[in-house]
């Protein structure tokens, strides 16, 4: 699976921290449905995240 937050490049010339705290987040619901699921996170990129 990969994923990507819709946007994002738009939201860091707009507002970086509030862009910087959503990619947080994002990482955070990742890692709980990895771990939940017995995946495997592969590699981030920017805001993008490959899962296994």
């Amino acid at each position: 699976m990969f994923t990507d937050i819709v946007g994002y490049t738009t939201m860091m010339g707009q507002d970086k921290q509030k862009a910087l705290t959503m990619l947080q987040k994002n990482r955070e619901l990742h890692k709980t449905c990895i771990e939940k699921n017995d995946g495997k996170l592969l590699k981030e990129m920017g805001d993008g995240v490959n899962i296994a």
